[in-house]
């Protein structure tokens, strides 16, 4: 039973270290995600004795906080990603449409 507790704080580490890195790489988005399902998928067997429920209720309210701020910040990732795609593209289209005149200036402006 003390393995559920276990597993659940360090789910709740593992989002708060998460949460305290300025900006996750995507890499560190799977890494967490893949533990998580994986420890979820366990929790699943385990039962708790009465006295374990407080603190097992309690831990779960708290990452699922905590995951609605992950999420969030996924989402932003996400926006600030999509713009970029979007002004890339732009420049890509111009650039083709230039017939291959560059201007040196925005040559180096992008790279």
């Amino acid at each position: 039973m003390q393995r559920m507790i276990h597993d659940l704080e360090l789910i709740f580490q593992e989002n708060t270290k998460l949460l305290a890195a300025p900006d996750g790489d995507v890499a560190e988005y799977q890494k967490w995600g893949a533990r998580r399902a994986v420890l979820f998928t366990h929790l699943q067997d385990f039962q708790l004795a009465s006295d374990e429920l407080a603190a097992a209720a309690s831990l779960i309210k708290e990452i699922t906080r905590l995951d609605a701020e992950i999420l969030c910040r996924l989402e932003q990732n996400l926006a600030k990603l999509g713009e970029k795609i979007s002004a890339a593209a732009k420049v890509r289209q111009a650039l083709a449409d230039s017939g291959g005149c560059y201007h040196t200036a925005l040559i180096e402006r992008v790279i």
